[in-house]
C-alpha cells in the first residue's frame, strides 16, 4: 500500500511526459508541413514568373542577332525593365552574347562592359548543348555587386541552329531569405532550394556560395529526396551544421528543384523539456508528501487500536477522541498539500527564471534563491505559519551579503521601519525581491565598494475603513560606483523583481537611477495578500 501510494505520482507523471512529447512532436510535423507548402508556393511563383519573363524576352529579341540587339539595347532595355518592375525587383533579366558579354540587361540602358559570363556554367553548357531546355545555375557571386545570385537560363539559337548566347532570369539570393524570413521568422528554422544533384541554391542559415556547398549523399534531406518521400517529415542531423532536426520537402512542378524547411529538434522539445521537469518535482514532492502521510495514518491507526483495545470500558470518550484524530488528521493532510503546491510553485517560477546559459552561474543563482526561500519559511515556521517580521526577514536576507564575518549584522545596511507582521503569502515573495536587490548591490551597487551603504525604510499606508491595508518599502544606495543614468538593457534580476512584486505580490515597482546609487519603491498590498493566507472554506472543510 505504502509503495502504491508513494510510486503512483512517479507512475502518471510518467505517463503524461511521454504523451505530451507525443503530441509536441506530432503539432511540430504539421507546423513544418504548412510552413513547407508556404515557401513552395512561392518558390513556385518565383520559378513559374521566370519561364514568362524569360519567353517575353525571346519573344522581344527573336530574329534579331546580338549587333542588331546591342544597337538598340535602350529600347530593349525598356521591355526588360517593365518585366524587372512587375516581379518588385526581386528579378533581373539580362541576355548576353555568344562571347559572354552583357547584350542588354534589366537594371541598366547601357549594359557593362567589364561583365563576361563565358565561363560560367550556365554558358557552358548552353554553348555545348542546343536546344530549347531551362538551366538552373550554381549559386555565385554577382560581377557586378558581389551579391549572391542564381539564374535560371536559356539557349539563344540563331535560324540556324548555331549559338547566339544566353537569355538569364537573376534571382538574388537575398530576395528569397526576405521572404523567408517574413513568412518563417524563427531565424532557427531551416529553409533550403537545392537542385535535385544536390547544389545548394540557397539556404538559411546560410552557407559560402564560393564553396560550391551540395548535399552530401550521407545527408537525411538528400537520401529523402533520392527516395522520392516528398511532405514527408525526417529527422537527422545536417552534416553542414550537425544540427539535429525535423525536417520535409517538396519538388517544384516542372524544376528539378527541391524546396525543404526544418525546425531544430532542440527548439521543439525545450517547452516540452521545462515540462517534463516541473512534472518531476511535482511528481517527487507529491510522493514525498503521500508516503508521510500514509505511514501516519498507519501509525495513528495502530496507536488508536490499541488504546481501544485496552480501554474498553472508557469507549465513548475514546471514540470522541477517534472521531478528533481524524478530523485533525483530515485538515492537516490539505494544509500539508496545500503547503506543498504552494512550495512546488514558487520553486517551479525559480527554476523557470533563472538564466540556463552558464552552469556555475545558474547553480549560484539557484541556491541564491532556494536560501532566500529557506530563510522565509524559518520565519514563517518559527511563528506557526501566522506570517513573519518585516524587520527580522531583512535582516535575514541582508546578513549574507553585510555581515561583518562575525555573524553579527553590519552597519553598511540600516533599517528603519515600524513592527510590520507580513502575512505567508508576502514573505517568500519578498524575501526574493530583497534577495535580488541585495544581490545586484553586491554585484554592480552600493555593496560593491567598501564605502557603499544600504537603506532600507517603510511605512504602512492605507484608509480610515483599513489603516494597515498596504506596505510601501523603500531601497536606497548611496556611496557606489557612480551611475551614468537608466541603464539602455533590462536586467534579469530586474525582470525577476518586477515578476515578483507586480505578478506574485500583485504590488507596484518604481526604480530611479540616481548618480550615487539605486532607488527602489515597492507598494505592497498586504490586505488582499492577508486574505490568500487565510484558509479557504474548501480547504477547512
Amino acid at each position: 500500500m505504502l509503495i502504491a501510494c508513494a510510486g503512483l505520482p512517479l507512475i502518471l507523471a510518467t505517463a503524461e511526459v511521454i504523451n505530451d512529447r507525443r503530441q509536441v512532436l506530432s503539432e511540430a510535423r504539421r507546423n513544418i508541413l504548412v510552413m513547407l507548402d508556404t515557401i513552395h508556393g512561392q518558390a513556385e511563383k518565383v520559378f513559374q514568373f521566370q519561364a514568362l519573363a524569360l519567353g517575353a524576352a525571346e519573344h522581344q529579341l527573336r530574329g534579331l542577332s546580338n549587333e542588331e540587339i546591342r544597337a538598340n539595347a535602350p529600347s530593349h532595355h525598356a521591355v526588360l525593365r517593365r518585366l524587372r518592375l512587375y516581379a518588385d525587383e526581386q528579378l533581373g533579366i539580362a541576355v548576353f552574347g555568344a562571347e559572354g558579354q552583357v547584350l542588354v540587361d534589366s537594371q541598366r540602358p547601357q549594359p557593362l562592359q567589364a561583365v563576361n559570363v563565358s565561363q560560367r556554367d550556365y554558358f557552358l553548357w548552353h554553348r555545348d548543348n542546343p536546344g530549347t531546355q531551362a538551366f538552373i545555375s550554381r549559386p555565385t557571386r554577382s560581377q557586378v555587386d558581389g551579391s549572391v545570385i542564381f539564374l535560371i537560363t536559356r539557349r539563344r539559337s540563331a535560324e540556324d541552329g548555331s549559338f547566339l548566347g544566353v537569355a538569364a532570369m537573376i534571382v538574388e539570393q537575398r530576395s528569397l531569405l526576405q521572404y523567408w524570413n517574413q513568412a518563417a521568422p524563427d531565424r532557427r528554422g531551416l529553409v533550403s532550394l537545392v537542385r535535385e544533384d544536390g547544389m545548394i541554391l540557397a539556404r538559411r542559415p546560410p552557407v559560402d556560395p564560393e564553396s560550391m556547398p551540395r548535399m552530401l549523399p550521407q545527408a537525411p534531406l538528400f537520401r529523402a529526396t533520392s527516395n522520392g518521400a516528398e511532405r514527408q517529415v525526417i529527422r537527422g542531423a545536417s552534416p553542414f551544421d550537425k544540427v539535429e532536426r525535423l525536417a520535409a520537402f517538396r519538388r517544384l512542378e516542372h524544376y528539378p528543384v527541391n524546396v525543404a524547411y526544418g525546425i531544430p529538434v532542440d527548439v521543439v522539445l525545450a517547452p516540452w523539456r521545462r515540462r517534463a521537469l516541473a512534472y518531476g518535482v511535482f511528481a517527487v514532492l507529491t510522493s514525498v508528501a503521500l508516503s508521510w502521510l500514509v505511514q501516519l495514518a498507519r501509525r495513528r491507526t495502530r496507536e488508536l487500536s490499541d488504546l481501544n483495545a485496552s480501554l474498553e470500558r472508557r469507549v465513548q470518550d475514546r471514540t470522541a477522541e477517534i472521531e478528533s484524530g481524524e478530523t485533525r488528521l483530515r485538515l492537516l493532510a490539505r494544509e500539508v498539500d496545500h503547503r506543498a503546491k504552494n512550495a512546488l510553485a514558487v520553486v517551479q517560477a525559480m527554476l523557470q527564471l533563472t538564466p540556463k546559459n552558464d552552469l556555475d552561474a545558474y547553480v549560484r543563482a539557484v541556491e541564491g534563491r532556494v536560501s532566500a526561500l529557506s530563510r522565509a519559511q524559518t520565519l514563517l515556521s518559527e511563528d506557526q505559519w501566522r506570517g513573519a517580521s518585516l524587520h527580522a526577514l531583512l535582516q535575514a536576507e541582508l546578513a549574507p551579503f553585510v555581515s561583518d564575518g562575525d555573524g553579527e549584522f553590519d552597519t553598511r545596511a540600516e533599517l528603519d521601519g515600524p513592527p510590520v507582521l507580513l502575512p505567508p503569502a508576502a514573505a517568500q515573495p519578498l524575501a526574493m525581491a530583497v534577495h535580488e536587490l541585495a544581490t545586484n548591490a553586491v554585484k554592480h551597487g552600493a555593496l560593491s565598494v567598501p564605502g557603499g551603504r544600504v537603506s532600507i525604510s517603510w511605512h504602512l499606508m492605507g484608509t480610515e475603513d483599513a489603516p494597515a491595508s498596504a506596505l510601501r518599502l523603500r531601497w536606497r544606495e548611496t556611496g557606489g560606483p557612480a551611475l551614468p543614468g537608466v541603464p539602455m538593457g533590462r536586467g534579469f534580476g530586474s525582470r525577476v523583481l518586477a515578476t515578483v512584486v507586480r505578478g506574485q505580490l500583485g504590488g507596484r515597482l518604481s526604480q530611479s537611477w540616481l548618480p550615487d546609487g539605486l532607488v527602489c519603491e515597492m507598494d505592497v498590498p498586504l490586505l488582499s495578500l492577508r486574505k490568500q493566507s487565510e484558509p479557504s472554506p474548501s480547504r477547512a472543510a
